[in-house]
């Protein structure tokens, strides 16, 4: 009777114990198992838990190194290859490489003009090309520098002396504006002038003490010095794409001038010496008004004279151009004054063989 009194608790404990090693052995199993894993194996826990295994059997599973290791094993590369970041491989190639920042370059300020340029409108026809060579040569035939060119002139000119006689007048004039040599010259450049010489048929003042005072036709030679010492320049009438000379900027300079030459007129055969010094006023070298003192051989006493040239028509390209000359040369009270007024029209020779530019000589016409 004692035998199965003590034989119970021995069996109960064994019991107990076994159900304890059977727990544990669950519990160390089943986190390290994964579906993968199990699916390869071919086993189901469904199917599994049908056969009814006894806890025993699990544990004497559980407690076989070689399962045991087979089972531990089996999941590592598993989560290996679901769970493991993406390889640091992928850092390093060039487009992940992290690269040094570039240097922006300064951003540099443009500043836009008050008014929008407008382009100036078409001054030769489509059909005509003219090439620089031939633009050079047209503006300055027989010269190797834009410094030095000729122009014709001619126009209708009216003169009084005692009458009032109307005449044509046409002529050459060669103008200079040395200012590369001016460039060349440096501190000494005050002493190189603008000049002009003109050669021209003209009506001029017969001597004082001829027996029918007046003017009669002839030939005129004067050849213009200005020194332009002084230099200042206006925006005031500046005014784009416009035909006037004086709607741009203006650069005015002022000195001295001096002038010389001879007439001679066809009725009596003769030559007289002229010569004037004083200051001129000069716009743009296109226009000037001068004020001189000399003499002229068969004109009475100490001349005065006034002198002034004015465009009032300029081409763009500023080669044909319409002026205004007015002369007044007084002498002795009890002569008459010289007067003479004409408008002339001034061009490169080079025109005369370019007839599509003939269209040019029209003033005023777009």
């Amino acid at each position: 009777m004692k035998k199965q009194i003590y034989a119970t608790p021995v069996l109960m404990t064994a019991a107990l114990a076994s159900i304890i090693a059977a727990s544990l052995s669950c519990g160390k199993t089943t986190p390290v198992k994964s579906t993968d894993a199990a699916n390869a194996s071919g086993t189901d826990k469904t199917s599994a838990a049908a056969t009814g295994q006894s806890a025993t059997s699990t544990a004497t599973n559980w407690t076989t190194p070689a399962k045991l290791a087979a089972t531990d094993a089996a999941p590592a590369p598993t989560l290996s290859q679901t769970n493991v970041a993406p390889a640091p491989a992928a850092l390093t190639t060039p487009e992940l490489a992290p690269t040094a920042p570039a240097v922006k370059p300064a951003a540099k300020i443009v500043e836009m003009p008050a008014t929008v340029p407008v382009a100036p409108k078409k001054f030769y026809s489509d059909d005509y090309a003219t090439t620089e060579k031939q633009a050079h040569a047209m503006r300055h035939v027989g010269s190797g520098s834009d410094d030095y060119f000729i122009r014709l002139r001619a126009g209708y000119q009216h003169t009084y002396h005692g009458d009032n006689n109307d005449t044509w007048y046409a002529g050459l004039k060669f103008y200079a504006h040395p200012d590369d040599l001016r460039a060349r010259a440096e501190k000494n450049a005050w002493f190189i002038p603008d000049a002009d010489v003109e050669f021209s048929h003209q009506a001029l003042a017969k001597p004082d003490e001829s027996a029918h005072p007046g003017s009669a036709q002839g030939l005129n030679l004067r050849a213009s010095f200005f020194w332009p010492w002084v230099h200042w320049t206006t925006r005031v009438l500046a005014k784009e794409n416009c035909v006037c000379p004086y709607a741009q900027p203006l650069e005015f300079t002022f000195g001295p001038t001096m002038n010389f030459g001879f007439d001679y007129l066809f009725e009596d055969n003769r030559t007289r010496f002229a010569r004037y010094f004083g200051a001129r006023l000069a716009i743009n070298r296109d226009a000037f008004v001068e004020y001189t003192l000399g003499a002229t051989d068969g004109l009475n006493g100490t001349r005065q004279q006034a002198l002034a040239e004015l465009p009032f028509y300029v081409t763009r390209d500023r080669q044909v151009r319409y002026v205004f000359r007015g002369l007044w040369n007084r002498g002795d009270h009890s002569k008459a004054d010289l007067l003479q007024a004409g408008v002339f029209l001034e061009m490169p020779l080079g025109l005369l063989a370019h007839p599509r530019q003939w269209g040019d000589l029209i003033p005023f016409v777009k």
